[in-house]
């Protein structure tokens, strides 16, 4: 098998002792990538990061993703070059167009349409680029670009990232229409390849890495058992047939099985690497192993 990449999202934040045992344990999984979610009400993204990059000399470290409606791009270069710095190079930066409004009416921010939301973080990539190459900042990054990964599932979003990330980062998710924000179902595999044909379209050959989103690693039971039991935990918003044929979960009877299967993806839809969330990363670690035995 060709290589492939993986990446587990922390979501706690527990005190020190815990925090660099939790940290320890991924890069003993042989993960390649840490991440860190940017939500209000949440730990700091950049704090987790250079406190992980503390932990292990190793892991490249990345926020999936930084909500561009909370940011400004000078604050926003301030906080990757020092946290480029202090982690030895190591920082990716991952920016999505933002979807809870709840978060944004918390924090007194503006929100806007999905169109406005893509705009804005058009305009702050593009800013952020451009001051961290700028001979004056302070302080200078490691690297030179830094890693920017957009994550997003839209097409107004998705002709972004393909266009200006080093890193397109497919989220899997799509929000319901006609529920309240934050309501979302997953994403088909049909439309996967539709999204993905657009992409290598759009990028008109332009060199870029390919990353994603598994809501969920089950690999101890057969999927058909695994997807009724997702169901039934997000209340049936989302049906077993969709749950069965979406790339964005991974359910499998062995880790074996697993790995096959996303071999199988990797080829289909071009990926580098994949994510999951840090309650599936026990059963990642095991899907990594056989993958690398393969």
């Amino acid at each position: 098998m060709e290589s492939l990449e993986f990446g587990v999202n922390l979501f706690s934040c527990p005190p020190p002792v815990e925090f660099a045992e939790l940290v320890r344990r991924v890069d003993a999984l042989g993960v390649d990538v840490l991440a860190a979610p940017d939500h209000v009400g949440a730990a700091s993204p950049f704090a987790v990061l250079v406190a992980a990059g503390g932990v292990s000399d190793r892991l490249r470290l990345r926020t999936y993703v930084l909500n561009a409606g909370f940011w400004n791009a000078a604050l926003l270069a301030r906080e990757v070059a020092t946290a480029d710095v202090l982690t030895g190079g190591r920082i990716e930066v991952g920016i999505g167009a933002g979807h809870m409004r709840s978060e944004h009416d918390d924090a007194g921010l503006p929100w806007h349409d999905h169109p406005g939301r893509v705009a804005a973080m058009t305009e702050l990539v593009a800013d952020l680029r451009r001051r961290l190459a700028d001979p004056a900042m302070a302080p200078r990054p490691v690297q030179e670009p830094v890693p920017v990964m957009i994550g997003a599932m839209s097409e107004r979003a998705l002709d972004v990232a393909a266009r200006e990330a080093e890193i397109v980062g497919l989220a899997g998710l799509r929000q319901v229409r006609g529920q309240r924000m934050g309501t979302f179902t997953v994403v088909s595999a049909e439309e996967t390849d539709r999204r993905v044909a657009e992409i290598r379209e759009r990028a008109a050959g332009r060199s870029y890495r390919t990353d994603l989103l598994l809501q969920s690693v089950v690999v101890d039971r057969e999927p058909e058992a695994a997807a009724r039991e997702f169901a039934a935990a997000v209340g049936d918003r989302i049906t077993v047939d969709e749950l069965l044929d979406t790339p964005f979960v991974l359910f499998a009877p062995s880790a074996a099985d697993a790995a096959e299967e996303l071999e199988r993806r990797r080829v289909r839809y071009g990926l580098t690497s994949v994510t999951t969330h840090e309650p599936s990363m026990s059963a990642l670690g095991e899907v990594l192993a056989a993958y690398r035995a393969s």
